[in-house]
């Protein structure tokens, strides 16, 4: 009787039901049907179908927007559901940078700059005129552009222009008719840091676009570069100097990145990081720029004189390292001058000694820094003894007129300073009150 009443008053655990989330099938369901839609236009680029010409077919990528864009009418003005709607919005501008890139390829086979580089036939494009592939671009921008207007004021109405205006002209980028890999890589790197300052500057903490359709919306626009630095790596042949340039890119955005960071280590092993990336980017530049130069004292300037600027402006966010990061630009920069005197005694390098040197001895001087204001007159001193040598040994008018100019520079420079010196000082103090408050609230 015991053992029977201890059974029932201890039942065994029954599970739990599970009951049905129609929003987690909801959002299940937008999100697979996303995927499948964006996987279907990205297969543009990577496929050559064997239904009509290529003209048709990008016809075809086309009309998928306009399907995309007639879905999300449907669904919001008939069935009223508008995270659907605003779902079709989204995918009409995720495919718009496909369709860009596949009408790039229409206008490279007619516009080329360059010789035409050898293509795998699935991502070979030709228009059959020059007339047809203007006729593509013209109506692309008729069909596309007011669909992307109608998505981003759906998507994130107060910013809809701004990221309009920058989503439309990062995507027609795509159609310049080059692909030589280091120029894509300038031009790719100028379009995503101008986007990447605008998010920073204007969308960045907006309430509004902070919503997974503002997210969206600001991402939108960085497609379309992505996709030209990809179509590099993938179709084309990627030098040092390309990869050298993506580098440069990565090292940039994250120097922008660091201007919204408050933490002391994050921006010091930012800049670092900002440095390494910087220098070695431009390390694998110079491996083919250095090819063109006529000689090794203007290869060691074109390497070492960039490679210090890139420090000195990393220094610029860090904290507590900014003081050895500065140093290091500054014995990077002078080193390098001196450097290339040691190849060669000319004009250039001589020149560069004396205009590093005077720069780094009255930098020094105005924040009275004695051993930079003494490193950089001595490095003054010796170009100046370099360039009085080589007038006596060699005549040439012009080292007598780059130490003109440079001492007239150098006195307007004085008069300058000298009529706005206030201004100069607040500017200063007020930089100085800066990077203190800085200080005490990362402390």
């Amino acid at each position: 009787m015991e053992l029977r009443e201890a059974t029932f008053s201890n039942p065994p655990p029954v599970a739990p039901a599970r009951s049905f989330d129609p929003d987690a099938l909801t959002r299940a369901l937008r999100i697979a049907g996303a995927i499948l839609v964006v996987a279907s236009a990205s297969t543009f680029m990577l496929q050559h179908w064997q239904a009509g010409n290529d003209l048709i077919r990008y016809g075809m990528l086309v009309g998928q927007s306009l399907l995309l864009a007639a879905a999300a009418y449907f669904v919001g003005l008939t069935m009223r559901e508008g995270r659907s709607a605003r779902t079709f919005l989204a995918l009409v501008l995720a495919t718009m940078p496909v369709s860009f890139a596949v009408l790039g390829g229409l206008v490279y086979s007619q516009f080329h700059f360059e010789a035409l580089a050898p293509l795998p036939q699935y991502a070979t494009w030709l228009a059959p005129s020059p007339q047809a592939a203007l006729l593509a671009v013209v109506a692309t921008l008729v069909v596309l552009v007011p669909l992307a207007v109608v998505s981003f004021v759906a998507l994130a109405r107060k910013e809809a222009r701004a990221l309009s205006l920058a989503f439309i002209a990062a995507n027609l980028l795509v159609l310049v008719p080059v692909r030589q890999p280091l120029t894509i890589a300038l031009l790719s790197g100028v379009v995503l840091l101008g986007l990447l300052q605008l998010e920073l500057a204007r969308f960045t903490g907006r309430a509004q676009l902070d919503t997974l359709e503002g997210k969206l919306a600001r991402v939108m626009p960085f497609a379309a570069p992505v996709i030209m630095l990809g179509r590099v790596f993938h179709l084309y042949h990627a030098g040092a100097a390309f990869f050298g340039g993506v580098l440069l890119i990565a090292a940039a955005a994250m120097w922008l990145l660091l201007s919204q960071t408050v933490n002391t280590i994050k921006r010091d092993v930012g800049a670092w990081l900002a440095a390494a990336c910087a220098v070695s980017g431009w390390a694998l530049c110079w491996t083919e720029l250095r090819h063109a130069l006529g000689s090794d004292a203007l290869g060691v300037l074109c390497w070492g004189l960039p490679a210090a600027a890139l420090v000195g402006v990393a220094a610029v966010r860090a904290t507590t390292s900014r003081v050895v990061l500065v140093g290091i630009s500054t014995v990077g920069g002078l080193a390098t001058v001196l450097i290339a005197c040691a190849f060669e005694l000319d004009t250039v390098s001589a020149l560069c000694c004396i205009v590093l040197g005077v720069a780094v001895a009255v930098w020094g001087a105005s924040v009275r820094a004695l051993l930079r204001t003494v490193s950089g007159s001595l490095v003054a001193l010796f170009g100046l003894g370099v360039e009085v040598w080589l007038a006596v040994q060699h005549d040439n008018v012009l080292r007598w007129a780059s130490l003109s100019v440079v001492g007239v520079l150098l006195i307007i420079g004085s008069a300058y300073v000298e009529r706005n010196r206030a201004r100069i000082v607040r500017f200063w103090e007020e930089a100085a009150a800066r990077r203190l408050r800085a200080a005490q609230e990362n402390a």
